[in-house]
């Protein structure tokens, strides 16, 4: 895994707190409609904060294709964001928007 992580107290690995974007904003009833793996890919990256599509299968042990498709549900919902990832320009990184 990568170092990236966070560990089971709610920092990550340098030691820095990471308490999540909210997701507040969305609205709890627009959420609600989401799909079981949508819900639980916002949950990963609100404490975890970016991720690629990799690291995000990795974490919820999804398969590869619902995650790509929850991903691509939330890009269209307006509700992640997609950034180059510098260190493999192959993959992208995922966040909620702020």
């Amino acid at each position: 895994m990568s170092d990236r992580f966070v560990t089971g107290d709610g920092s990550d690995s340098a030691g820095n707190s990471n308490t999540g974007n909210g997701l507040g904003k969305y609205g709890s009833a627009r959420i609600a409609g989401f799909s079981p793996s949508m819900k639980l890919i916002l949950n990963i990256l609100e404490i975890l904060g970016p991720l690629t599509q990799k690291e995000i299968t990795r974490v919820t042990r999804l398969p590869t294709k619902t995650v790509r498709y929850a991903l691509n549900r939330l890009k269209e919902e307006e509700i992640l964001e997609e950034h180059e990832y510098f260190q493999d320009a192959r993959q992208c990184l995922y966040q909620i928007k702020c």
